[in-house]
């Protein structure tokens, strides 16, 4: 009778038998996650077979993978089916499904992106992933999993008998996770979720902290770096300067090393006039991140620079140019509120910011994307609307571009007569059989580098009709190469091309020294201090020091890399570059090549932990450089703590609209030192938030305050051009400071901008009716030079 009951409980119990047969069928359908990544990178043209070496590595990692996994399942299945029979299985059961989820997510944006998501990567997979797109994923993943995963869990009931008769699992097991511990590992032969486990793991239990005596450790004395001064005729008057950065412009693209030829024809004439620096790097993996490096070799923090919840002094070249009589600028098609761009340009006094919001209805913007979003403005349009409004100045001018036309989903202008352009170069250009195929799986791709290209040339070609064009040096260089292509390794992403181009120059150079963005801004203001008088702090914190030095490496050199948010994984010291864990020497060619073993891998990674070290701590702290050398006082909203109290009170999250809604209300209600109070704090947060700039600006004006006003209207308006609301609060108070006659300049700047609204024109109409009722009216011409005199921030558009 006993015997019958211990049976009759043992019935419904799963035992090791049933849970070796799941993690076997666990394990099959990691195979099919590897079958189907090697058949997209095969079909896209990147590997040249399915049933490759990579493959079967790929399968000894997932089993090593599911070996750990076991270990960890082993001890629930055998807990939860001693509480309850049939609960292991069951959890362990779902467990699996959401584990093959997860890979097979990872596994999807590796196959479209050439990326591994490590640290960081929430950030990252929502920036290259739609919320849609990652919901149909996982709904069409679920079902598919879990009938896999059942599928292979009854094959593997005609083949337990075989593994039965092996060592003991647990033996099995571990051997094969301290095999794959100790094996290499790229990213298209590695389990993606271990990847992503083990670098959000090291993030987390990352215990380098900064312990130096030093409070600042990047300072240091000033040392003017004149490396460039020899290839140049520097004339009396300071020469302009114009950086423009490319989205993902490599060096895969441009010059002798690039591997699709052809596409750059205008880049690669220009580049065999110029100075041409053939091995370079971008300093970060994300082209927002790359911007602070080129313009203020300034490290990243731990998601770049701008995205720094704080704004560390610091200097850059824009302030420093600025503080020597230079006029500056920021030109992009896109909007600069993005990873807080805007934010980090304000700081820096920039005197013109072009982005989206300035573009008129005459200025063609970009497709839409499946989402229905579109970047911006493509390329030629951003340099015709530079070119349309070029400001006149006395002053030599800073300016700077960002393009977006060579940036994913590749939605340019006239795609097809560039798709067209693509096919013909195919046709005529000698190419490698791997490049072709992936030039033609990728066309859209290639077609957008060839407009950004022509967009260069024809701004280049209308720059050249300018009187200072004589006068100008032009830097062009990428944000960080394309990553929509494979990459050769791991250096790859950040191979971008330098070109240093001006009338001034002596005679073209090819310059071999590796270098970095976090040298071009400190190489720059040494050829400016060469021979003009340029006031340069005493002290400084750059990254970087010059473009300029014998021979390919110089053996103390360090780049960081920053590969992307929260992932500070690769660094260059001297000709090593360590990637991860793993350590290469780089060749005259950068290409990586096998360590010499005279070189102590521990030597490299500690200088790449303490750079990690300080670069947290520095930005962490604000301890890039002390208060007293910052070149202008931060713009900070500084509220006492009982007002910070109040301010949380009404305003505590991320909704920066609703806060201006309840400063607006504040406002209307008479509480205007609260709504103020309110809208500083917005503006610290989100300075390119134009209603609550111009609400500012009515908020004085209500108060008598018609100077301040103006001054923040006409700011606003300098800021949001094509925006009807700046315009209409302005006018409103130079009627109300009887200042009509300014409404003459204001009036070109509405016809420009092509300003259509009813408001604003019956405002207009009322300015100019007063104008006429005076008693004793001045000519047009008296008025509108007063009126010019009166509004210079307006008046140095032409």
């Amino acid at each position: 009778m006993q015997i019958i009951t211990n049976t009759s409980r043992n019935a419904g119990r799963k035992t090791l038998r049933d849970f070796i047969r799941l993690i076997m069928a666990f394990f099959l359908c990691l195979v099919v996650l590897s079958l189907y990544q090697n058949i997209r990178l095969y079909m896209a043209g990147v590997l040249d077979g399915v049933l490759t070496k990579s493959l079967l590595l790929l399968v000894v990692h997932h089993s090593g993978f599911t070996a750990m996994i076991s270990l960890f399942m082993a001890f629930l299945f055998n807990y939860l089916e001693s509480k309850k029979h049939s609960l292991g299985f069951k959890v362990t059961y779902i467990l699996f499904i959401v584990i093959l989820i997860i890979e097979g997510l990872l596994v999807e944006f590796y196959v479209r992106n050439y990326d591994i998501l490590g640290a960081g990567f929430l950030e990252v997979y929502n920036s290259r992933t739609s919320t849609s797109a990652s919901m149909l994923s996982i709904l069409l993943l679920l079902p598919f999993m879990a009938g896999l995963l059942y599928l292979f869990y009854k094959f593997t009931a005609s083949v337990y008998g075989t593994i039965s008769r092996m060592f003991p699992l647990t033996i099995i097991l571990f051997s094969l996770f301290l095999a794959t511990l100790t094996s290499d590992k790229n990213p298209v032969n590695e389990n993606k979720l271990q990847h992503l486990a083990y670098s959000v793991a090291d993030e987390v239990f990352d215990f380098n902290k900064y312990e130096g005596e030093a409070e600042y450790p990047l300072l240091q004395s000033y040392v003017s770096n004149k490396g460039l001064s020899p290839y140049f005729n520097l004339k009396d008057k300071k020469p302009n300067l114009v950086f423009i950065v490319v989205e993902g412009l490599g060096s895969d693209f441009v010059g002798d090393k690039a591997i699709y030829r052809g596409f750059t024809p205008f880049l690669d004439s220009l580049q065999a006039k110029s100075m041409y620096w053939n091995n370079y790097l971008s300093n970060a993996g994300e082209s927002y991140a790359a911007l602070p490096c080129l313009l203020g070799s300034l490290p990243f923090g731990e998601n770049g620079f701008t995205n720094s919840p704080e704004s560390p002094a610091r200097q850059t070249i824009y302030g420093i140019l600025k503080k020597n009589n230079y006029t500056t600028s920021f030109n992009y098609g896109g909007n600069s509120a993005l990873n807080q761009l805007d934010k980090f340009l304000y700081e820096e006094r920039v005197d013109f910011i072009l982005d989206s919001k300035g573009f008129g209805s005459e200025y063609l913007k970009q497709n839409e994307d499946a989402a229905g979003i579109s970047l911006g403005y493509p390329d030629k349009e951003l340099f015709q609307k530079w070119q349309n409004d070029l400001y006149i100045s006395n002053n030599p001018r800073l300016d700077v571009f960002f393009t977006l036309s060579s940036k994913k989903p590749f939605l340019i202008p006239e795609k097809e007569v560039y798709i067209r352009r693509v096919d013909k170069i195919l046709s005529e250009v000698k190419m490698q059989s791997r490049p072709s195929k992936l030039v033609k799986k990728n066309k859209d791709v290639f077609a957008s580098i060839i407009y950004a290209d022509n967009a260069l040339k024809s701004f280049f070609s209308s720059y050249a009709r300018n009187e200072d064009y004589a006068n100008t040096i032009f830097i062009v260089t990428g944000s960080h190469n394309l990553t929509d292509l494979p990459l050769g390794d791991n250096l790859g992403r950040y191979r971008v091309p330098l070109i240093i181009y001006s009338p001034l120059l002596k005679q073209p150079a090819r310059i071999t020294s590796l270098v970095s963005h976090l040298d071009v801004s400190p190489a720059i203001l040494g050829l400016l201090e060469s021979r003009y008088d340029i006031k340069i702090p005493s002290e400084v914190a750059w990254l970087g020091n010059g473009l300029v030095h014998d021979g390919v490496f110089d053996s103390t050199k360090k780049i960081p890399l920053l590969r992307h948010n929260s992932n500070i994984q690769d660094f260059v010291y001297g000709n090593h570059f360590l990637s991860g864990s793993n350590l290469f020497d780089l060749d005259s060619e950068l290409k990586l090549i096998d360590p010499d073993p005279s070189v102590l891998k521990q030597e490299v990674k500690e200088h790449h932990k303490y750079f990690k070290a300080v670069n947290k701590y520095v930005m962490n702290n604000n301890k890039i450089i002390p208060s007293s050398l910052n070149l202008f006082a931060q713009l900070k909203s500084n509220p006492s703590k009982e007002e910070m109290v109040w301010i949380n009170s009404v305003f505590n999250g991320s909704d920066f609209d609703n806060a201006y809604n309840t400063a607006k209300e504040l406002a209307f209600k008479g509480d205007t030192q609260r709504a103020l109070l309110l809208s500083g704090y917005i503006l610290s947060r989100v300075p390119g938030h134009a209603d609550t700039e111009i609400l500012m600006g009515r908020i004085h004006a209500w108060e008598g305050r018609y100077d301040t006003s103006i001054d923040i209207l006409e700011r606003a308006i300098q800021k949001y051009p094509i925006y009807a609301d700046g315009y209409a609060a302005l006018l409103d108070v130079f009627f109300w400071s009887d200042n009509n006659h300014r409404a003459l300049t204001l009036k070109r700047l509405i016809e420009r901008n092509n300003i259509q609204n009813k408001e604003v024109q019956n405002k207009m109409k009322r300015a100019l009716k007063k104008m006429d009722e005076t008693k004793e009216p001045e000519s047009n011409e008296k008025i509108l030079k007063k009126s010019i005199d009166e509004s210079p921030l307006i008046s140095n558009r032409n």
